[in-house]
């Protein structure tokens, strides 16, 4: 019996290294532009969002692209601190026939830790 009971306090002692992530996680959702979604333009595309964490948020990146390409079409840093965050932009392209995709850039803390969502939109 001691065996046992020696046995079950083992399996449950936390070992050094079993090391606990405690970094800040957080979940977004992209509402506007929806995956796939076709703008003429001349449109101006609303940039809907929400954000939530498991800490305080630091801010956001909205950044817009080719699909293809990393040079930003379109860039915009918020410094916003809360928890929770609702990202209401717009954005009048002046391109056309042309894929892109919109990327949204959490800062959850000060150590580097961040969140990130991205979602492809065509402009026509």
């Amino acid at each position: 019996m001691a065996f046992i009971i020696t046995i079950s306090i083992a399996a449950c002692t936390k070992r050094a290294s079993d090391i606990e992530d405690t970094s800040p996680k957080a979940t977004i959702q992209i509402l506007q532009p929806t995956a796939g979604a076709i703008f003429n333009s001349n449109d101006s595309i609303s940039i809907q969002a929400t954000a939530v964490s498991t800490a305080t948020i630091h801010g956001y990146d909205i950044i817009i692209r080719r699909a293809e390409d990393t040079a930003k079409l379109y860039f915009k840093h918020i410094h916003d601190h809360n928890d929770t965050l609702a990202i209401n932009h717009k954005w009048k392209p002046a391109i056309s026939n042309t894929s892109l995709q919109l990327e949204l850039v959490l800062y959850l803390d000060h150590d580097g830790n961040t969140g990130n969502k991205k979602v492809n939109f065509r402009v026509q």
